[in-house]
C-alpha cells in the first residue's frame, strides 16, 4: 500500500516535543526507551552499495517484528529535500568544440514535477525547536519508501530520500535518522537493538543516548 499523509501533528508530539537538545532529538529521537544503536549508511565503496532509504528500510522491517502495532505507524519526511518541491536542474556538459574540454555549457534547467499536489505540500508541519519540520505521512511498517510521489518527470522514478522518524502506535521503537550524519539511530526494546546489532547486513554499534557521534 502507499503511505497517506497525516495532517494530525499531535501524533509526533512525543518525538518533536520530548525533553531535550534538538540536535538529540534529531540524530536519535525521543528518550527513554530501553537501548539504542548507531546504523551506519554504506560507504561509497561498498559492494554492493545501497542507497541510504533501503538501509532504513531494512532496519525498519526488522523493527516490525517489535512493536504490537504494526499496522500502525508514522513516517516523518523533512520539508528541506529538494525533490519535494520540484523546481529545475541543471546538466553541465562537456563541450567537445572548446580548447582542451575545459569549457561547459549548461542547458536551460529542465524543470521537473513536485513530489505531492498543494494541500500536501502546504499543509502544516511538526516542527522540532524550529530547527527541522516535517510532513506526517502513516501507514504500515511494511509501507516504508511507498510515498506515493509522483515522479519529477515520465518514465522516471519517483524515489524520495528516507523518513527522519519512523515510529510504531504502541511507541515501541522510533528510528531516526536526520539529514546530514552518515549514520541514523534505532531505539526501543533490548530485543530490538539486539536484533539490530546481530543482522549481518548492518554496520552498527551500541548507542549512549545524549552523545550522538559526529556527523
Amino acid at each position: 500500500m502507499t503511505l497517506r499523509h497525516e495532517t494530525a501533528l499531535s501524533v509526533a508530539d512525543w518525538v518533536v516535543r520530548a525533553d531535550g537538545p534538538w540536535p538529540v532529538l534529531a540524530t536519535q529521537g525521543p528518550p527513554g526507551l530501553d537501548a539504542y544503536a548507531t546504523v551506519h549508511f554504506d560507504g561509497e565503496d561498498a559492494d554492493p552499495y545501497r542507497p541510504d532509504p533501503d538501509v532504513v528500510a531494512l532496519v525498519t522491517r526488522l523493527a516490525a517484528e517489535h512493536t504490537t502495532t504494526p499496522e500502525r505507524c508514522w513516517f516523518a519526511l523533512w520539508e528541506g529535500w529538494g525533490e519535494l518541491e520540484g523546481g529545475g536542474r541543471i546538466y553541465a556538459e562537456m563541450d567537445p568544440h572548446r580548447l582542451f574540454g575545459r569549457l561547459f555549457r549548461q542547458p536551460p534547467p529542465l524543470a521537473v514535477a513536485p513530489a505531492f499536489d498543494r494541500p500536501v505540500l502546504d499543509a502544516p508541519r511538526a516542527d522540532l525547536a524550529g530547527e527541522r519540520a516535517y510532513l506526517l505521512f502513516t501507514g504500515t511498517v511494511a509501507d516504508v519508501g511507498d510515498w506515493g510521489a509522483r515522479p519529477p518527470r515520465p518514465g522516471w522514478p519517483a524515489d524520495l530520500p528516507q523518513a527522519s522518524f519512523t515510529w510504531p502506535a504502541d511507541h515501541a521503537w522510533c528510528i531516526a535518522s536526520d539529514v546530514d550524519p552518515s549514520w541514523f539511530t534505532v531505539g526501543g526494546s533490548r530485543g530490538l537493538v539486539d536484533a539490530v546489532l546481530a543482522h549481518p547486513d548492518l554496520r552498527a554499534e551500541p548507542a549512549t543516548y545524549g552523545s550522538p557521534p559526529p556527523a
